[in-house]
């Protein structure tokens, strides 16, 4: 069992959280470019290596992925989209942070799933996992910020954040008994996460920073420098 993949993943909404409580400020400044970085890592991984190995694998994986795409447009009505950027800091009723916790949580779940096949995903296992840990750096941040704003105190926040982070690897340890049971059910879960993966990471990069539909220089940058990275893993 690959406890490096399980401690990343688990230290990676954190360090996010971690990040809100104690540079505030400047975390917030650098929020949309490390989104912007782990969305074009995400989707070049997804079409370089993902989808080529799960459909070789699972000839009808076309229809989990779309499965998969519906379920993140479903979780994001819980989350108004706090995983890809739509920060809501000045939304925080006792009703948004539970629908919140709620949907961010099944989310980490569905990123934590495809971490579980190693041997499936072995060629780019390392990618995936530095694609998802970065995407979700973000996310404990954005958690964090939600709950520090809503009055919840430091030490709550971090309890908040710490149940968090262990969504993921428990998806990952969930996915290694689907694999003992059945392989073919740990697939099809896969490409439901790749759908939801593939929603997240398009939505991040074709969202434009202004009203005119423009990106700055430091979001094309931090674009081309993920997606020139994953290319690197290749």
């Amino acid at each position: 069992m690959p406890l490096v993949t399980i401690l990343i993943i688990f230290m990676a909404p954190l360090l996010g959280g971690v990040a809100a409580l104690t540079f505030r400020e400047q975390a917030r400044a650098n929020y949309k470019l490390v989104l912007s970085f782990s969305g074009a890592f995400l989707f070049t991984v997804i079409l370089l290596h993902l989808f080529p190995t799960v459909f070789r694998q699972m000839p009808g994986a076309g229809v989990y992925v779309l499965i998969g795409f519906f379920i993140q447009i479903i979780l994001e009505q819980m989350t108004r989209g706090i995983e890809h950027g739509h920060f809501h800091s000045s939304e925080h009723g006792g009703t948004y942070i539970g629908s919140l916790i709620l949907g961010l949580s099944l989310h980490s779940f569905l990123d934590g799933i495809p971490l579980s096949n190693q041997e499936l995903l072995q060629e780019t296992h390392n990618a995936l996992l530095y694609g998802i840990s970065i995407h979700k750096i973000p996310e404990g941040f954005a958690l964090a910020s939600i709950l520090i704003v809503s009055h919840f105190s430091n030490v709550k926040t971090m309890i908040s954040v710490i149940l968090f982070s262990l969504v993921a690897p428990a998806a990952i340890l969930l996915g290694y008994y689907f694999q003992s049971v059945d392989s073919s059910l740990l697939l099809a879960l896969i490409a439901v996460a790749l759908g939801s993966f593939l929603h997240v990471s398009t939505t991040i990069l074709f969202e434009s920073e202004s009203k005119s539909h423009t990106f700055g220089w430091k979001r094309i940058i931090s674009i081309l420098l993920g997606a020139g990275l994953a290319l690197a893993f290749s």
